[in-house]
């Protein structure tokens, strides 16, 4: 595995940055972010957030981002939006945005129980996804299975929980594949049922017992083997149970299956890519080496007027970005062009990196 991943990785590198490489000349290997957001206030001033949204890729040498809106249960006044809200970036930043869309593929996920999923709302749903992707979305997302609230976030940050073999899920899986798109999942893992973290009862919109949730999970995964779904968050998420060994297994068993790293900080726990002092793990280093065609870089940041609204440890922090930065710093050559830009490419059919 290991020389298969960082042989094939370090072409499909060299093949990425034939044109030229790097985010207005910052040190390093060129990245692209493949999850990032617009925070949603009522002024929702995206223009305003894409200006910093530049000034911090420009800051860490972030080449590209791929934006997305949020997954929402339901629409949300201002917050809600989805990819025609985001089609001006295209046009205003031209080669360093591509888009996903997909926060209305959320709603009506979660506002249908799978037993009243009927073939007029089938229809209603695959109308969505082809309007999506005529609008020239390279992927669906951010689709949410299980959202976990997070206190820090406020009281109004939702708690969602989907089962992943959902009719509109299953159906969503199919209709990527057709379209050749990946899909961008949000989903807590919880290999059994297991009683609230303490960190997160402070926010009453959790339940005391979080639904197992990794087999309905695997039964999506193995719907379509064509689909190739993203799933965000590895390296730091609230559950800390996505350990490298447990990781490991599902990379094995789902060819299909990558995920996109999030680092804001270091935390004791196997979970997390980084340890307190900021440095990479050695089980998480030997992890991503060996599958170094299966990661990604997803920061989460959400951006306002600004710079980076959440994402960060505190508001206005781009933390998040200098640690995805300075894990790149640290990766084995190949291995850093595959994580940091190459797989993003090819994985998303996106244009090569230019010089700018």
């Amino acid at each position: 595995m290991f020389q298969r991943s960082v042989c094939a990785c370090a072409v499909w590198a060299l093949c990425a940055l034939g044109n030229g490489a790097a985010a207005q000349g910052a040190p390093g290997v060129p990245m692209v972010d493949t999850h990032s957001h617009f925070q949603a206030g009522k002024d929702r001033n995206f223009v305003a957030g894409l200006k910093a949204a530049l000034r911090e890729m420009d800051r860490v040498g972030i080449a590209r981002m791929l934006l997305m809106p949020p997954p929402l249960p339901q629409e949300q006044g201002p917050m809600y939006h989805d990819i025609e809200d985001l089609q001006f970036a295209l046009k205003d930043a031209p080669g360093r945005v591509a888009l996903l869309g997909g926060s209305s593929l959320n709603v009506m996920i979660h506002s249908v129980a799978p037993q009243d999923v009927t073939e007029a709302v089938k229809a209603r749903f695959a109308a969505r996804v082809k309007a999506i992707l005529d609008q020239g979305a390279v992927g669906l997302g951010e689709i949410a299975i299980h959202h976990v609230s997070i206190p820090a976030m406020g009281s109004q940050h939702a708690y969602e929980f989907i089962q992943a073999d959902h009719p509109l899920l299953l159906l969503m899986a199919d209709l990527a594949a057709e379209r050749g798109v990946p899909i961008d999942l949000h989903m807590d893992l919880v290999p059994e049922d297991m009683p609230l973290p303490a960190a997160l009862r402070p926010n009453p919109l959790n339940p005391d017992t979080l639904p197992a949730n990794a087999e309905a999970f695997k039964r999506l995964l193995q719907h379509n083997p064509k689909t190739r779904f993203v799933w965000s968050h590895v390296g730091f998420e609230p559950l800390l149970t996505r350990q490298p060994q447990r990781v490991r297994e599902w990379l094995k068993a789902f060819p299909n299956l990558y995920m996109s790293f999030r680092l804001n900080r270091g935390h004791a726990s196997p979970a997390a890519a980084l340890g307190p002092d900021g440095q990479i793990k050695p089980a998480w280093m030997a992890l991503v080496t060996e599958f170094a065609d299966r990661f990604l870089l997803g920061s989460d940041s959400f951006y306002d007027r600004d710079g980076v609204a959440r994402g960060g440890l505190e508001p206005g922090s781009n933390q998040g970005l200098r640690a995805l930065r300075s894990f790149i710093d640290a990766l084995p050559p190949p291995v850093a062009q595959a994580v940091a830009h190459g797989n993003a490419i090819r994985l998303y059919q996106l244009p090569p990196l230019t010089a700018p």
